[in-house]
């Protein structure tokens, strides 16, 4: 089957339900496209990873798919971001940080306060990809335990890295305060060369798109400060 995520066409045959269904949004309308590249997806890498990481084989394929499909794509300009991405007016705005940090509550206080005007392009696993030096953010697949994502592309407009607090507050950071947070909320690459890449990736974002620090609490003044932020930049 050929699937069209991030704009590439991606050839894969899901064997389990999770990454067979979990594909479907992403499935071309063009079966006959030539794939940019293709995911195989063995019997020894599930086993492998179950191995590694215990579970069963349904979802053993689908993280199987996503670490492939990252390192594909890590050199033909795009990579994971550990975040939940939302858009407002075809303009992007995502939050990382660490587990606990409150990705997932904060973005659904999004889609409560925004109600139909937000969509939400990914819960876990973004992708950014760069289109003629900008930087956009995507839905994948790869979206966590509760499959909330959207196969569109928007421009990423800021970045929040998030943390709980009892009061509201937001400050932009530097590139080389955002960039060693960053690293930690993607995945490490297989290789030296692409392991270049996304530092070169990161620099090309970091230049482009601002950086903040987001401390908050669960209220609607925490979404406001941070969409007013983000969009007057």
């Amino acid at each position: 089957m050929i699937y069209s995520i991030c704009d590439f066409f991606v050839e894969y045959e899901p064997r389990y339900s999770r990454l067979r269904d979990r594909s479907l949004k992403y499935l071309a309308e063009d079966q006959s496209a030539a794939p940019d590249f293709s995911l195989e997806i063995t019997d020894e890498d599930i086993n492998a990873h179950i191995a590694k990481y215990p579970m069963d084989a349904d979802l053993a394929e689908y993280v199987v798919a996503g670490i492939k499909f990252y390192n594909e794509v890590i050199l033909r300009g795009a990579f994971f971001l550990h975040s939940a991405a939302m858009a407002v007016d075809g303009q992007g705005f995502v939050f990382t940080g660490p587990c606990g940090a409150g990705k997932s509550t904060h973005a659904g206080l999004w889609r409560k306060f925004f109600g139909d005007k937000v969509i939400s392009v990914n819960d876990d696993k973004p992708a950014v990809r760069i289109f003629d030096g900008v930087p956009y953010i995507c839905g994948t697949p790869f979206s966590g335990k509760f499959d909330i994502n959207s196969n569109v592309r928007v421009p990423l407009r800021g970045i929040s890295i998030l943390s709980q607090s009892p009061d509201n507050s937001i400050r932009q950071v530097s590139a080389a305060e955002a960039m060693p947070v960053l690293m930690e909320q993607t995945l490490r690459p297989d290789s030296i060369e692409k392991m270049s890449a996304l530092f070169s990736m990161f620099d090309e974002v970091l230049s482009k798109v601002p950086v903040y620090k987001f401390s908050c609490n669960i209220s609607k003044e925490a979404v406001e400060l941070s969409y007013n932020t983000m969009k007057s930049q």
